[in-house]
């Protein structure tokens, strides 16, 4: 091992959260080549402190024993969370590798029951942590346009929900400020358990065009987007009362006439800005 290298592994000990934070920033090829030298197990020890997301990217850079071996590792709450960012068949890949009692209780815990708020939520949403800059933060939705919406949920080290800022407040805030100081943390959630008629029913609907969902311990699960409610509705019809089903559309249309235009047209605004020009733009979220 190098002195370059010597250093990096005493900074990632000694300052984990601040060490995380610049990898998260990094190309992913380059945030594992940074900890390659590591052991599977130093390796899993910072990466709880990193997002899921980002881990998910890094760990992708790694020959698929060597993943399952550091996701072994990982608490079993970051497991989860890194395991739902990967499609169906990378999970039963990465799962088939894990230490097998382990691999269990994530087979288990990872797949939430249909037609549950956690099921239809989206784990690809961008999150961003509490303690970063409104500038390090621009760079972060600029290089995830894909990922970004309206609303930016803030989650800790621990994937836990703790804020939630509006895309137009972060590009108006000052650059130096960090999420923390401008973040809004009284965060209407829905749980990941409620069922299709508890998930309707929730009157943030009427403000909101997404919303959080969170497992029982708070938890960051994904966002469930107003758009996909609705299709799952319209695809479920059959399986609900015509009347409620008609009153809770009502509702969700209700809900959406009062906010939908202005969030939709702010969200374009704030993508255009944020993408560089001649970029091709995403298809926005619509009902």
């Amino acid at each position: 091992m190098n002195l370059t290298q010597q250093l990096r592994h005493t900074f990632i000990r000694e300052h984990p959260l601040e060490a995380a934070r610049y990898v998260e920033e990094l190309p992913a090829q380059s945030a594992g080549e940074i900890l390659h030298t590591m052991g599977p197990q130093h390796i899993a020890d910072f990466l709880e402190y990193c997002l899921p997301g980002p881990t998910a990217e890094i760990l992708q850079q790694y020959p698929p024993a060597t993943s399952a071996d550091i996701i072994s590792r990982l608490s079993s709450r970051s497991a989860r969370a890194v395991l739902r960012q990967y499609d169906g068949p990378t999970q039963a890949a990465l799962l088939d590798q894990v230490d097998p009692a382990i691999g269990a209780h994530l087979r288990r815990s990872i797949n939430l029951p249909d037609h549950t708020a956690g099921s239809l939520a989206d784990p690809h949403v961008l999150t961003l942590p509490p303690d970063i800059t409104v500038a390090q933060a621009l760079q972060r939705v600029s290089q995830t346009i894909g990922h970004a919406i309206y609303y930016l949920y803030i989650i800790d080290h621990q994937t836990k929900l703790r804020g939630v800022i509006l895309m137009k407040e972060l590009l108006g805030a000052e650059p130096t400020m960090t999420l923390s100081a401008i973040m809004k943390q009284d965060v209407k959630a829905i749980p990941a358990s409620a069922n299709a008629l508890d998930i309707v029913a929730h009157p943030a609907w009427a403000q909101y065009d997404s919303l959080p969902v969170i497992d029982q311990d708070h938890t960051f699960i994904g966002a469930l987007r107003h758009r996909t409610l609705r299709h799952f509705l319209l695809s479920r019809s059959a399986e609900y009362q015509p009347a409620f089903l008609s009153d809770a559309l009502l509702q969700l249309w209700e809900a959406y006439s009062l906010s939908g235009i202005g969030l939709m047209t702010a969200l374009g605004d704030a993508l255009s800005t944020s993408t560089p020009s001649g970029s091709p733009q995403k298809e926005q979220d619509t009902p």
